[in-house]
């Protein structure tokens, strides 16, 4: 989640700007305490798929970063029949299935995923959902690497996202800094408008065609994929 002025200084706007943006019903965020906050992945759709303001201002590279999606979710692994009641359920059984995330950090990653989730809902429709842990607040560990997990449910669970279908199909985002997140959920989402990836996606297909389906679109879609 991300206040006003996080929020200002990604677009390279004023708050004042921003406050407009939110009357205006352009930017949608939700009252924490009193104060506004955004969720990242409203602000993801504000922004072009290759990249964020401040990033394309003052690019910053990253030692071992992935740069396409499909290497993230190759980092991240694609895992079938998970299993879960419940969001709760759900986004425990994720955490302890992904195998490039150690034991150790397992509890406190856990923890800010389901603080996120316990804000609204990272469903972005059509049985999708996209969780990640609260950020910045949650400080990446060395030992984690940039990832993209993505996961087939055993059963659809509701995750009371507005268009009341339940998920099915989960992409866990686990990135080392803001921008990156910020960059990647664009491409992601981007990604996810296609109907060809949704409808291959809602087949639980083969790892071989997911990745096959990702790389194509990537080309073919998103400005400066490799």
């Amino acid at each position: 989640m991300m206040s006003i002025q996080e929020v200002a200084r990604e677009l390279r706007v004023s708050e004042k700007t921003v406050r407009r943006m939110l009357w205006r019903g352009d930017l949608k965020g939700i009252r924490v305490g009193g104060q506004w906050r955004f969720p990242i992945e409203n602000l993801a759709e504000l922004l072009p798929s290759g990249g964020t303001a401040s990033a394309k201002a003052a690019p910053a590279p990253v030692p071992h970063r992935a740069v396409s999606i499909r290497e993230l979710i190759e980092i991240g692994g694609i895992h079938y029949r998970i299993s879960g009641n419940t969001p709760h359920e759900v986004l425990r059984e994720i955490v302890n299935e992904t195998s490039c995330i150690p034991a150790s950090a397992r509890p406190d990653l856990f923890k800010s995923i389901w603080e996120r989730e316990s804000l609204c809902s990272t469903g972005i429709g059509h049985g999708i959902a996209v969780p990640h842990p609260i950020v910045p607040l949650w400080t990446p560990r060395s030992d984690v690497p940039s990832c993209i997990g993505l996961y087939f449910l055993e059963h659809p669970v509701d995750f009371g996202y507005v268009d009341k279908e339940k998920v099915s199909v989960l992409f866990l985002l686990l990135l080392k800094t803001l921008q990156e997140h910020l960059r990647m959920l664009a491409r992601l989402v981007r990604l996810l408008r296609e109907d060809s990836l949704r409808t291959l996606l809602g087949k639980v297909p083969l790892r071989a065609e997911i990745h096959g389906e990702i790389t194509r679109l990537e080309k073919a879609i998103l400005p400066g994929a490799p």
